[in-house]
């Protein structure tokens, strides 16, 4: 999803530190990153709540509690010792992008969410907030 390519960039760009990379292969690091079930729900959310906010005029997101949910998602990735240009190119990489989609897409569907129908994405924006989900904390109605 491009926004959550956006959001999780500008996070990892945005760190000063200097990263020492572990001598794995790629696939390794997106298999690790991926197969961490608080990182991958996590990213679910992220993913979720950003696009919400793309389709849904009537919500916004809490721009604070975002980039403070980026740099922990982010934290949890750099325990393992990945460098950022690692957890970029796990972020990126078309397997995770697709999982995303495919997982979001899921769910939005088991939610009754209309691809193209903005109010079925600001009636789940607005259960997710009630509910008090991950997802829901990172949005607000306008």
């Amino acid at each position: 999803m491009k926004t959550l390519k956006t959001a999780l960039a500008a996070t990892a760009l945005a760190l000063a530190t200097p990263a020492t990379a572990q001598e794995v292969s790629q696939d390794e690091v997106n298999a690790t990153l991926g197969a961490d079930p608080q990182l991958w729900a996590g990213l679910f959310q992220l993913a979720m709540a950003w696009d919400i906010d793309n389709n849904c005029d009537s919500i916004e997101p809490r721009r604070i509690a975002a980039t403070s949910y980026i740099f922990g998602l982010y934290n949890q990735a750099r325990a393992y010792g990945y460098s950022r240009r690692q957890i970029r190119a796990f972020q990126t990489a078309d397997s995770t992008e697709a999982r995303l989609r495919d997982e979001v897409g899921a769910y939005y569907e088991a939610n009754g969410v209309v691809e193209g129908n903005a109010e079925t994405y600001c009636a789940l924006g607005r259960a997710e907030m009630a509910a008090g989900s991950p997802a829901g904390q990172l949005m607000r109605t306008r």
